[in-house]
C-alpha cells in the first residue's frame, strides 16, 4: 500500500506541476490571467521559494534551476504585458479615418517639454471625439485627415496609423520554452524523491 501511495505521489507530482505551470503560462501568454492562475501562481511560487533553501542544502542544481524557472516567468510576464496592447489591437482593432480637430499642448520644464503637440484632438466618422497621444509622432496639421485604429471595446488607447501586425514573440516563446523545460526538470526530480521516500 505505501508503494502505491509513493507511486501515486510521484505521478500528481510529475503531472501536476507542469500542468499547472503550463496553465499559468498559458494565462500569461493570452495577456489575460483569470483570478484562479493567478492565485495558481502564487502557490507555485510560494512552494517554490519554500523548497529553495532545501535545495540548496540538498541539490544545488536543483536550486539553479528553480532560479533559472523564477526569473524566466518574471521575463515572461513582462514581455506578454508589453506585447498585449499590440495583441488585442491586431486582433480586434477598426480602422477609419478621423479628422484632427486640436492640438493640445504641453509645457513643463520640469520633465524638458517646451510648448510642445503632445497629443491631438479627433473626430471619428460615428461621432466620438477621442483624444490621442502622440507618443513623439508628428502632429498632424489641425483639420487634416489621418488613419487611426482604435479597439471597439475602448480597452486600448487609440493609435495612428493601421491595425498592426502581429506582435513579435520570439524571446517570449525561447521564455516560455524556458519555463516549461525547468519546471518538467524539477518536477520530474520532485516525483523521484517522492517515488523513493
Amino acid at each position: 500500500m505505501a508503494e502505491v501511495t509513493r507511486l501515486g505521489g510521484a505521478a500528481v507530482v510529475l503531472v501536476g506541476i507542469p500542468a499547472g505551470m503550463y496553465y499559468v503560462g498559458w494565462a500569461m501568454w493570452e495577456g489575460g490571467p483569470s483570478p484562479w492562475a493567478g492565485l495558481l501562481f502564487l502557490v507555485i511560487g510560494a512552494t517554490h521559494w519554500a523548497l529553495f533553501p532545501l535545495l540548496v542544502k540538498e541539490a544545488a542544481p536543483l536550486a539553479l534551476v528553480l532560479m533559472f524557472l523564477n526569473i524566466s516567468w518574471l521575463l515572461l510576464f513582462i514581455l506578454r504585458s508589453d506585447m498585449s496592447e499590440d495583441q488585442r489591437m491586431h486582433d480586434q482593432g477598426v480602422t477609419e479615418q478621423a479628422v484632427v480637430t486640436e492640438w493640445i499642448r504641453t509645457s513643463d520644464p520640469m520633465s524638458g517639454v517646451y510648448d510642445q503637440v503632445t497629443s491631438i484632438g479627433l473626430e471619428l466618422p460615428g461621432g466620438g471625439r477621442p483624444r490621442l497621444e502622440l507618443k513623439g509622432a508628428h502632429a498632424p496639421a489641425v483639420g487634416s485627415t489621418v488613419q487611426v485604429t482604435r479597439d471597439p471595446r475602448g480597452d486600448v488607447p487609440i493609435r495612428l496609423g493601421p491595425r498592426p501586425g502581429a506582435p513579435g514573440g520570439v524571446l517570449a516563446t525561447i521564455t516560455l520554452v524556458v519555463v516549461l523545460g525547468t519546471s518538467l526538470t524539477l518536477s520530474t526530480a520532485a516525483a523521484a524523491f517522492v517515488k523513493d521516500r
